[in-house]
């Protein structure tokens, strides 16, 4: 597997943690397609470049909880979850690689959460 693939793949366990907060092991690792024990060190390698991801009932991004308990609202989530991204991929790739594909998400950015906010409302009124 290539960096660009692993990458890819701790993304995709990021992404579906933020998304589904409280999944177990076996239905997170099957979520992403892997399995458990790649998970387990894909969780290690996500900590280790700084996510801080917990167990708790579930796995979710600590970021997301307050001291009372509480949950952040998704919404002041999405700034984070960016920057952790843009952490990630800045510890795993060159610079030059890194600006591009910075460069290239922010570009596309607005029109891709347009879009995603245009099929959640086409959803919503087919209800």
């Amino acid at each position: 597997m290539n960096r660009a693939e692993r990458f890819n793949r701790l993304l995709s366990i990021l992404s579906e943690v933020v998304r589904h907060p409280g999944q177990h092991p076996s239905e997170l690792a099957g979520a992403c397609g892997v399995s458990e024990r790649t998970l387990r060190r894909d969780l290690a390698e996500l900590r280790r470049l700084g996510f801080e991801l917990a167990y708790l009932d579930g796995y979710q991004l600590q970021g997301r909880l307050n001291l009372d308990g509480s949950v952040t609202p998704r919404t002041w989530a999405l700034p984070i979850v960016y920057e952790q991204q843009l952490r990630l991929l800045r510890s795993s790739f060159p610079a030059l690689v890194a600006d591009a594909v910075q460069s290239e998400v922010e570009a596309q950015a607005p029109a891709a959460l347009a879009e995603l906010f245009s099929r959640a409302i086409a959803r919503m009124a087919s209800l």
